[in-house]
């Protein structure tokens, strides 16, 4: 029988390190990674490829060489590099994406089975009317009209996922698609890169090199959250949940919900003389006032019993901060 393999995308970004720790961790998973840039823990892979989610001649070997259980499909141009470059994003976001999806449609039909994909959305694919609806927790099925590139993009992707798990294609060869509407994360070992929720990790990290910060959005901002823990926990929850039990292929998850106010007042009983300022970007405000300040995440919850460990308390003092 031919060994069985993993395949993770944007292996080298945030939440594709901390997964590949997981695996590693267990030890049951042969991982083969693939991005533009080589993971940190490289040690840990069966096999990694340097390269784009765009090149046909690279995912078409990898697919002639592996046999893969599941695909994790994390490589994407973030929110604010969306913004700045549009064209690029598109080609990543959706086109990647699209191949990828093929990618599993030609190992469901190689293995006669569906092969679970996870693909991580965003709360961008939201789109409040007015500060009223700031206060609202908003579910799956609310408001669903981004007008951010990135959201648009993470959106289309949902729905072609959606479609090919229950449709399938012209050959009548489906997917597994599942996925997760993540709000901002944080991780304690990782950086973030392009992302428009990036002010929190950015103002803990600055007081953890006893460096100021200065935040590019008001501090009245408040957008939902989790730790990297949670993030990978929900993934793995997922995935590992029986089909039969999933009505939905696109899930909230969440944990709190701070204002950049109540970051810095948690930030400075820690490092007492941390010191915020601003300098308000007008773009990344606004995307960031176009989201939801709270999620309801009660959907993933009955279907697959997902529950954060980390309160916003909980996260500074036995995650962010634990080794003070």
């Amino acid at each position: 029988m031919a060994k069985k393999f993993i395949l993770i995308t944007g292996a080298s970004g945030e939440i594709g390190d901390n997964l590949i720790n997981y695996f590693s961790s267990k030890g049951e998973k042969n991982i083969i990674a693939l991005d533009i840039n080589k993971p940190k823990n490289s040690d840990s892979i069966y096999k990694f490829y340097k390269g784009s989610i765009l090149d046909n001649q690279l995912l078409s070997k990898i697919n002639s060489l592996y046999v893969f259980d599941e695909i994790y499909h994390l490589a994407a141009i973030l929110s604010t590099k969306a913004e700045l470059n549009p064209k690029i994003a598109q080609e990543v976001n959706v086109e990647g994406s699209i191949k990828i999806f093929n990618l599993a449609l030609c190992q469901s039909k190689q293995q006669n089975k569906k092969i679970k994909i996870f693909f991580p959305s965003s709360i961008a694919v939201y789109n409040l009317k007015n500060n009223d609806e700031k206060n609202i927790p908003i579910s799956e099925n609310m408001l669903c009209n981004p007008h951010t590139v990135y959201g648009q993009n993470k959106l289309y992707c949902e729905n072609i996922g959606t479609a090919l798990d229950y449709y399938g294609n012209e050959n009548n060869i489906h997917i597994d698609f599942r996925c997760i509407r993540f709000p901002g994360i944080i991780s304690a070992n990782t950086t973030p890169s392009g992302g428009t929720s990036d002010y929190a990790p950015e103002m803990i990290k600055s007081a953890k090199q006893l460096k100021s910060y200065s935040c590019y959005v008001s501090n009245y901002c408040k957008i939902p959250f989790i730790v990297m823990p949670d993030a990978i926990d929900g993934i793995i929850k997922l995935m590992a949940c029986n089909k039969s039990k999933l009505i939905n292929n696109v899930y909230n998850i969440t944990s709190f919900s701070p204002t950049v106010s109540e970051f810095h007042n948690e930030i400075i009983l820690y490092y007492k003389n941390f010191i915020l300022t601003y300098n308000i970007n007008n773009q990344r405000q606004k995307i960031i006032d176009s989201w939801p300040g709270i999620l309801n995440d009660s959907i993933a919850n009955k279907q697959w019993g997902w529950k954060a460990q980390y309160n916003f308390k909980k996260s500074f003092s036995d995650y962010l901060f634990s080794k003070l």
